[in-house]
């Protein structure tokens, strides 16, 4: 046998063994993303810690690992009077306490519609976020794109997440 079928049938013996992957679905808390004025036209950035339990999450029994996370579904409503008014794009990414974890962006609103109650993001379908979830706390960060300053006005957002987890 030659070297590369030597390779491919110890990854396949490895994948046989490693047990069948189960899949389940994530959904995050309500999280509200606060932008504190004074705003600028461009991009303003908003952050929320986002600490879960995924054993109790998922009424998970025994250990797990996560093998793969994907973004399934990002909802946004707007929690003030303005609404999406003066808003152009929306960017989602997820961040990590870990260092070589490097922040990847998984959602996006381009251009935003001012008058709807509720935006569903563009989802990132490739993006894979399961070492953002691995520590059980993953930092949000919404990059919103305003059309002009505002000086005297916060800003706030409601955002609820769904994932897609691939569990050992």
């Amino acid at each position: 046998m030659n070297p590369a079928g030597l390779i491919l049938g110890a990854a396949l013996l490895l994948a046989a063994c490693s047990g069948p992957e189960e899949v389940r679905e994530l959904r995050s808390e309500t999280m509200t993303i606060v932008l504190e004025a004074p705003l600028f036209e461009g991009p303003n950035p908003g952050q929320y810690e986002w600490v879960f339990d995924l054993a109790a999450s998922l009424q998970l029994e025994g250990p797990r690992e996560v093998k793969r996370a994907h973004l399934t579904q990002a909802v946004l409503t707007p929690g003030d009077s303005l609404g999406f008014q003066q808003i152009r794009s929306f960017v989602l990414s997820l961040a990590s306490d870990n260092p070589e974890v490097s922040m990847q962006e998984v959602a996006f609103v381009n251009p935003v519609d001012a008058s709807s109650a509720s935006i569903s993001m563009e989802v990132a379908e490739a993006a894979d976020v399961a070492a953002h979830l691995a520590e059980g706390k993953a930092y949000v960060v919404l990059d919103v794109d305003l059309a002009e300053d505002e000086w005297e006005l916060n800003r706030t957002l409601s955002l609820d997440l769904t994932l897609e987890l691939g569990l050992n």
